[in-house]
């Protein structure tokens, strides 16, 4: 993080320390939306909101019920969030870390509920990453997603194919598309070269959060995948 914007989160974080109360509850505040705006590799309109806290509260690293949204959110290597939306009970966080790199580190999140969406163009550039053989486009429809793109079919050179997909819970922070209906050039492959080829746009991907959740349900929606995420299990991810 930059020094001169620690610099200034430190100040704003000592001033509220001494004062207490509600200065105290803005501080940190604004320290955490800062820590998270830096975090971020993209935000839009980001929100956070704590419950009244204590000096006590603050070195014990304890956090009440607090709260925070963004219209648009992306984290490094993950793709970008829309309309995210959290509720908690309270977290457990390095209060040294806050205060001395104005860097938020989540220990533990008490009951929590998340709920986010990813559209379709974002799953697109994600899959175009780790897929450029293939050329794929992402379709989301009400309970159902396709993919369509070109593959070298038995070296015969490059043909449009298209596949119905089933998406899955991969682990507590990812999930896989794996086609299971596959089409080249307008024919549906049989068996045999079904198998051949499905394993080469099968894909698993992660969603990058850097907050102890875990991915709960989700659901296919037109141009969008909705999720909601809770509180990690004791144990750690999945």
């Amino acid at each position: 993080m930059d020094k001169r914007i620690i610099g200034i989160s430190l100040f704003f974080l000592l001033t509220g320390l001494f004062s207490g109360g509600s200065l105290l509850t803005r501080a940190v505040e604004r320290n955490i939306k800062n820590s998270l705006k830096q975090q971020a590799q993209v935000e839009e309109n980001l929100e956070f909101k704590l419950a009244p806290m204590s000096i006590s509260d603050f070195f014990k690293g304890q956090v009440r019920e607090f709260s925070f949204s963004a219209v648009r959110l992306g984290f490094p290597e993950g793709p970008v969030f829309q309309e995210l939306s959290l509720q908690s009970k309270g977290m457990r966080f390095d209060a040294g870390a806050l205060l001395f790199k104005g860097k938020l580190e989540i220990r533990e999140l008490k009951e929590t509920f998340l709920s986010l969406k990813i559209p379709e163009n974002e799953l697109t550039a994600m899959i175009r990453k780790d897929l450029p053989e293939i050329e794929p486009t992402i379709f989301l429809e009400e309970g159902q997603v396709e993919l369509k793109g070109s593959l070298d079919l038995l070296g015969q050179g490059r043909l449009p194919f298209s596949a119905t997909a089933y998406l899955e819970k991969a682990s507590d922070q990812s999930l896989r598309l794996t086609p299971i209906g596959l089409k080249v050039g307008g024919v549906p492959l049989l068996s045999g070269l079904f198998k051949r080829y499905v394993s080469k746009i099968t894909w698993e991907f992660p969603l990058e959060m850097p907050w102890p959740v875990r991915l709960d349900t989700f659901q296919i929606k037109p141009g969008v995948i909705k999720m909601e995420w809770r509180e990690e299990r004791e144990g750690g991810k999945g």
